[in-house]
C-alpha cells in the first residue's frame, strides 16, 4: 500500500519484483472509484455515513463474478445433467449442503448480502429445475412451492 502510483513502481523496482502483466496492476483506492479482486473477494474503499452524520471511510468486500460463476457452474454441474435424476433429493442436499456451508463460512460478509442472496435463489431454482424433470414435468415453475417446502423440511442450507 502507498499514498502514489510513483512510490508503488518505484518499491517494486527496488524490490526486484516481476510481476505478471495480466494478473497484476496498481490501483488507487483512495478515490473509490475502483478496487481490485483477491481470494475471489472484490475490495473497495467506499465513503460512509454514520446516524450521527460522521463520514468515514471503509473496505467493503463481496463475492467476484467469477467465483459467483464458478459456484453457479458446480450447482448445475450436479444437478443439470440427465443421468443426476435418478438420485434422491436428500442424496443431492447430502452432497451440496458443506459445500453451500463452505461458501458461505468463506464468501458472506455485510456486503456480500445482495450477491449471496442471488445464488441462493439459483440453488433453488436449479433444484426446481431438476424436480420438474424427474417428475416429468414439462413448466418447471409450478414445482417451485413444493420444492421449496421439501428443502425446508430436508434443510438446505442457504448462503445468506
Amino acid at each position: 500500500m502507498f499514498k502514489t502510483r510513483k512510490d508503488a513502481i518505484r518499491s517494486s523496482e527496488r524490490l526486484e519484483l516481476t510481476l505478471h502483466p495480466t494478473k497484476t496492476r496498481i490501483v488507487g483506492l483512495w478515490s473509490g472509484k475502483e478496487g481490485f479482486d483477491f481470494l475471489g473477494m472484490h475490495h473497495r474503499k467506499i465513503k460512509a455515513e454514520t446516524s450521527n452524520a460522521r463520514v468515514y471511510y471503509t473496505t467493503q468486500q463481496w463475492l467476484t463474478a467469477k467465483a459467483e460463476a464458478s459456484i453457479r457452474e458446480v450447482v448445475k454441474e450436479r444437478l443439470a445433467p440427465p443421468s443426476m435424476r435418478k438420485h434422491a433429493f436428500q442424496e443431492h442436499l447430502t452432497w451440496l449442503n458443506p459445500k453451500i456451508q463452505g461458501w458461505r463460512n468463506y464468501y458472506h460478509t455485510i456486503y456480500g448480502q445482495r450477491k449471496l442472496a442471488k445464488l441462493d435463489w439459483y440453488i433453488l431454482q436449479r433444484f426446481t429445475r431438476w424436480y420438474a424433470k424427474k417428475r416429468q414435468r414439462v413448466r418447471w415453475m409450478g414445482s417451485f412451492q413444493e420444492v421449496k417446502q421439501l428443502a425446508k423440511l430436508h434443510g438446505l442450507k442457504k448462503l445468506l
